[in-house]
C-alpha cells in the first residue's frame, strides 16, 4: 500500500483490480460528478437548477406524450344543435280503435279480478272499444290551422338586411346621385325664372348714377337759385363811384384813342 497526506493527515492507497481506491474525503478522486448525480436516479443526490424544477427520477414518456383519455368526437356539435329545429311530434289522438281502459277496470272490479295479473288476461278476453265524447256546449270554432296545419300565426318580419349592400356602401352611393339629380334639377330651375345678371363695379356705379343725374338736368332744367341774402340787404343798392365811370361799376366808359400809325413794310415809310 501507498500513503499521502495533506498536512497532519495522511491516508493510505490501496491497488483493487488494477485501480488505485482512496478512501479519502477530501481527496480530489472521490468527488461525485454532476452528470453521475442526474444519472443515478437517486433523490438524495439529483440536484436541481435554479429557476427550474428538479429534474424527476421516474422514467416518463417523452415531452410530446399527453396524458388522459382521449374523448371521441360528439357526431353533434354547436352546427347541428343551432341550424336544426326539431319540431314537436304530438302523441296521436285516440281514435275508435282504443280500448276504454276506465269502463274495463270497472267492469274487471266487478267481475272479482283482483290482481294485475288477472287483470292482463281479463283484457285479452274483454275489449270494450272507446267511445268518443260528443261537444259539450257550443261547438269550438275552426282556426286556420285546422284547415291548414302549415299555417303560421303572427306578424310577419321583415326580410334580412343585405349586408352586401351595407359593406360596399351601395345605400351611400344612391343618396348621392339622387340628391345630386335634385341639386342639378333645382339650379336648372332657377336660371329658367331669373335673369341674367351683370355685377356691376363702385366706378361703373358712379358713373352710371352721374350720367343720370345729369339727364334730369337736361330734361327737368330748374331755375337758378338766388343767392342768400339777409332781408334788410335786399333792397340797398349800391353807393360806390369810381372817376371815369359811369352809372356802373360793372361796364366802364372807355375814352376814345387816337389811331395808331400804320407803317408801310415794302417801302419803310410811315404813313
Amino acid at each position: 500500500p501507498m500513503s499521502h497526506g495533506t498536512g497532519s493527515r495522511s491516508t493510505f492507497l490501496i491497488p483493487f483490480e488494477g485501480r488505485t481506491a482512496c478512501f479519502c474525503v477530501r481527496c480530489p478522486l472521490n468527488v461525485m460528478s454532476e452528470g453521475y448525480r442526474n444519472r443515478s436516479l437517486n433523490a438524495v443526490l439529483v440536484k436541481d437548477d435554479v429557476g427550474k424544477a428538479k429534474p424527476t427520477i421516474y422514467n416518463l414518456p417523452p415531452e410530446g406524450f399527453a396524458y388522459g383519455r382521449s374523448e371521441p368526437a360528439d357526431a353533434e356539435g354547436a352546427r347541428e344543435v343551432t341550424m336544426h329545429w326539431a319540431a314537436h311530434v304530438p302523441r296521436p289522438q285516440m281514435g275508435p280503435d282504443c280500448q276504454d281502459f276506465r269502463k274495463l277496470n270497472r267492469t274487471a272490479a266487478k267481475s272479482g279480478v283482483r290482481n294485475a295479473r288477472d287483470l292482463v288476461e281479463f283484457r285479452k278476453s274483454v275489449d270494450i272499444k272507446l267511445i268518443p265524447a260528443g261537444p259539450a256546449g257550443v261547438l269550438p270554432k275552426v282556426i286556420p290551422s285546422d284547415v291548414i296545419p302549415s299555417f303560421s300565426y303572427g306578424q310577419k318580419s321583415r326580410p334580412s338586411t343585405p349586408i352586401s349592400h351595407v359593406v360596399g356602401n351601395q345605400y351611400a352611393t344612391e343618396h348621392e346621385e339622387a340628391l345630386d339629380v335634385q341639386y342639378r334639377m333645382l339650379e336648372e330651375s332657377r336660371k329658367a325664372q331669373e335673369k341674367t345678371k351683370i355685377k356691376l363695379t363702385k366706378g361703373s356705379k358712379d358713373r352710371i348714377s352721374a350720367a343720370r343725374s345729369r339727364m334730369e338736368l337736361i330734361r327737368n332744367p330748374q331755375e337758378p337759385k338766388e343767392p342768400f341774402k339777409l332781408t334788410k340787404f335786399k333792397k340797398v343798392g349800391s353807393k360806390m363811384k369810381l372817376p371815369g365811370l359811369r352809372g356802373s361799376a360793372s361796364m366802364p366808359t372807355l375814352e376814345m384813342l387816337p389811331p395808331e400809325p400804320v407803317e408801310d413794310d415794302a417801302m419803310g415809310i410811315s404813313q
